[in-house]
């Protein structure tokens, strides 16, 4: 199967949306017979441009409905859609362009051309431009020509090269993923179906489709038929939340990092609250423990739950709509304690597990059979096996063809037809996979003790007050941290606290404010042993962000980048 014949199937639907997306105030639907319409359009606008099959075709857009249109477009053409984030720095664009072999570029708006023509004498070749404002997305198409693009989508073979995406990678120059058809397909029917995602579902789309966590979204939305809503931006997720009521959405961590910390500072100076919310979950707990053994429910504590699950746990399940049956997080390593939280509220949070190079997900908790601290069972034709040093490698459809032009790399990689996914992990009993840590960021301090910082950084994350850690320690003595807080969460904090300040700096000198970071990491601590336990730690006044460098397009800390760019104070530190 390949992505051309669910074009066709599109082109069949008579009923129902396929997507929408706000416009002045205002929810627009978009029927399947327009959404193909649209697709039909672009794909012949692109082929009187030029457009070849096995062109590639460079996409640099923010996520928006027309992302989708013009993937399908490039896809069902036999061309090879390169994703590309729109925020990148002009070395990382240029390179992109170039390795690729790029021969049209589109972009979202003039900004973006901006950048294209602050740089293109650095191009090796030409490349034509088009901005997504400016194409025509409901041209007149001829019959014949709209017959000969459908008859090109069902020509597609599996083999073919759909797509390159680049990995944002946190050192060096980014590699290009080559996922065929047959990847995508594989991934999407066993992903949605595992879910049992239905036609008259909707969700909520607002990662970014450069990330093939998000692609994932408008490849299953165009394959299963459901409608795809597109927020109208990150910073509008809440009050888009409770309009479009979605029943399922995918997100990464720091989404419900932060509406964790939102609930915790709405509560914390309330005893009240936390008395009833504390109760609320503990009768969850109980009657989860029931239900698992299928057992009757004791009368009293159904009653006690029911009326404290309306006035406690109700508002967070209207928070996300009201209707989401589950939420799908990746992308980075979710805490157990936010997984059992979420589901303990009404709002099933299943963590899985995946690269760029396994298109997306290859373990994933489903409803019914989930484990938190896992990041679920393997999926489809996904085969595991953990390697001596304890490293993840997987065999599926779903993988990588090669890393493109780079045969060295691609070699490394991929061996006996297993590709080593760079993860440290381990199968339980039950067939659960676990992530300790990244290959490559284990920590072995001065003693020989190895030491898995994303599980600390994990840990930190659970007070509201912070937004980013980076833990060091390697060939030391002693691990040490580098906090980052989250301002906004700040300002909270100082509020309910009765602290007025000017700047931030006199919230980061506050003396409460020192000691509720000390009680937070001696917490930590006690749940860790001795040789990784938090020694020192300093508190930052930067943020970290994706724009300026020091997060991936998932939200993951950079280590190498902000390693080198604090290096003297962490040398202080350990000084």
């Amino acid at each position: 199967m390949t992505v051309g014949t669910w074009i066709l199937s599109a082109r069949e639907r008579t009923e129902g949306e396929a997507f929408q997306y706000k416009l002045n105030g205002q929810w627009i639907g978009v029927t399947w017979p327009e959404y193909c319409q649209k697709v039909v359009s672009v794909a012949m606008s692109l082929k009187q441009n030029g457009l070849n099959p096995r062109d590639h075709v460079g996409l640099m857009c923010s996520t928006r409905w027309e992302w989708s249109v013009l993937d399908m477009a490039i896809l069902g053409s036999n061309a090879i859609t390169v994703p590309m984030y729109p925020n990148l720095s002009d070395d990382d664009f240029v390179y992109i362009v170039d390795h690729s072999e790029i021969k049209i570029l589109i972009i979202e708006d003039d900004a973006l051309l901006e950048q294209v023509e602050r740089t293109k004498s650095r191009f090796a070749r030409p490349v034509f431009v088009y901005v997504i404002e400016k194409i025509n997305f409901s041209m007149d198409v001829k019959e014949p020509d709209q017959d000969a693009f459908y008859i090109g989508c069902k020509n597609l073979k599996s083999e073919d090269i759909a797509t390159i995406i680049y990995t944002s990678g946190t050192t060096g120059q980014p590699k290009g993923v080559v996922l065929l058809h047959e990847a995508i397909a594989s991934e999407v029917i066993d992903g949605f179906e595992l879910f049992n995602v239905k036609k008259t579902d909707r969700a909520l789309t607002f990662l970014p489709f450069a990330h093939v966590l998000g692609r994932l979204e408008h490849w299953g939305s165009c394959y299963n038929g459901h409608c795809l809503a597109y927020a109208e931006s990150v910073e509008k997720i809440r009050s888009n939340l409770k309009e479009v009521k979605p029943d399922f959405m995918i997100a990464v961590p720091r989404i419900f990092e932060k509406v964790y910390a939102g609930i915790l500072a709405q509560i914390e100076t309330q005893k009240f609250k936390q008395t009833m919310f504390q109760q609320a979950l503990e009768a969850a707990v109980e009657i989860e423990k029931y239900r698992k053994t299928k057992s009757a429910i004791p009368w009293g504590l159904l009653l006690k739950y029911e009326a404290l699950n309306k006035l406690a746990l109700q508002p967070i399940r209207d928070a996300f709509g009201g209707k989401l049956r589950f939420a799908v997080s990746g992308g980075a390593p979710l805490d157990s304690q936010l997984t059992s939280f979420f589901t303990n509220c009404g709002v099933p949070v299943l963590e899985g597990y995946g690269l760029s190079e396994t298109t997306g997900a290859i373990t994933v908790n489903a409803l019914g059979d989930s484990l938190p601290g896992t990041v679920g069972k393997p999926i489809g034709d996904v085969q595991i096996k953990i390697a001596a040093d304890g490293e993840i490698l997987v065999k599926s459809k779903k993988c990588l063809k090669e890393y493109y032009k780079n045969t060295e790399e691609t070699a490394r990689s991929i061996q006996d037809g297993y590709f080593a996914t760079g993860d440290i992990g381990e199968l339980t009993d039950s067939g659960f996979l676990r992530i300790t840590d990244r290959k490559k960021d284990l920590i072995k301090t001065a003693g020989g003790k190895y030491v898995a910082p994303q599980k600390l950084e994990g840990l930190l994350k659970m007070e509201p007050l912070i937004s980013n850690v980076l833990i060091h320690g390697d060939q030391k003595k002693y691990i040490v941290a580098l906090i980052s807080c989250d301002e906004d969460q700040l300002k909270k904090w100082a509020s309910n606290n009765g602290i007025s300040f000017e700047s931030f700096e006199e919230i980061y000198s506050n003396q409460l404010f020192k000691a509720r970071i000390q009680k937070h990491i001696q917490s930590v601590n006690s749940h860790l042993a001795s040789f990784e336990s938090i020694k020192k730690y300093e508190i930052l006044r930067d943020q970290w962000t994706v724009e300026n460098g020091s997060l991936t397009q998932s939200l993951k800390v950079k280590r190498k980048q902000l390693e080198k760019q604090y290096l003297g104070l962490i040398e202080t530190i350990y000084d």
